[in-house]
């Protein structure tokens, strides 16, 4: 049954507790108010958390510097999209998670889903400030909670990021920290995003 009414033409918010109006492909419609879900679950903390987590290293490490958003938005164009956007997408899509603490001269495992094209994926870690391979691009497989050793580390602390190794701008080589796109993972438990760091000693 269609509708047509002046009073109704541009109707698209709730009237009272029972009905809504709105627009689908420009066409007017009706359908029963329902109050919205949103029961704030650990595992929906968790998600929210990663998100907004991969959004302020955006800002501060990509979107601030001219020739770093430049590379990215390069990176993204064929897909048609912003260099912010295909960040966004890929932390979103990886995770990366290691054991809170190691022993000295010996390797960590990390576990990871790996949200980028394999071919350009890899990982890095940070320790005082310093920033080293740990996977080279295309050395990632695949699927879900895959793992691969960082091989003797040495006592310190260190943080873990998946990261497309290929966007670089200007002479610079891998890794770089705007190359990263997560260094978390989704902590349901706790309801947080869980950071990939370890400490070893």
């Amino acid at each position: 049954m269609k509708w047509k009414s002046v009073l109704f033409s541009e109707l698209s918010n709730k009237l009272g507790d029972q009905i809504v109006g709105a627009r689908w492909k420009g066409r007017g419609y009706f359908r029963s108010y329902v109050i919205p879900a949103n029961p704030k679950s650990l595992k929906q903390r968790a998600n929210r958390d990663c998100l907004d987590k991969i959004l302020k290293h955006t800002q501060s490490e990509i979107l601030d510097d001219v020739d770093i958003k430049a590379a990215w938005n390069a990176m993204a164009l064929p897909l048609l999209i912003s260099g912010y956007n295909l960040v966004m997408k890929y932390g979103r899509k990886s995770e990366i998670a290691c054991p809170p603490t190691g022993t000295a001269d010996s390797p960590v495992e990390l576990t990871y889903t790996c949200g980028i094209p394999l071919a350009k994926a890899g990982i890095f870690k940070i320790t005082d400030s310093t920033v080293t391979e740990v996977v080279a691009a295309g050395g990632l497989e695949a699927g879900e909670d895959k793992t691969v050793n960082t091989g003797n580390l040495a006592a310190g602390t260190y943080f873990f990021w998946i990261a497309d190794a290929t966007v670089l701008k200007g002479a610079d080589s891998w890794p770089q920290l705007y190359q990263g796109c997560t260094k978390w993972s989704v902590d349901e438990a706790n309801g947080v995003a869980k950071v990939a760091t370890v400490v070893v000693s």
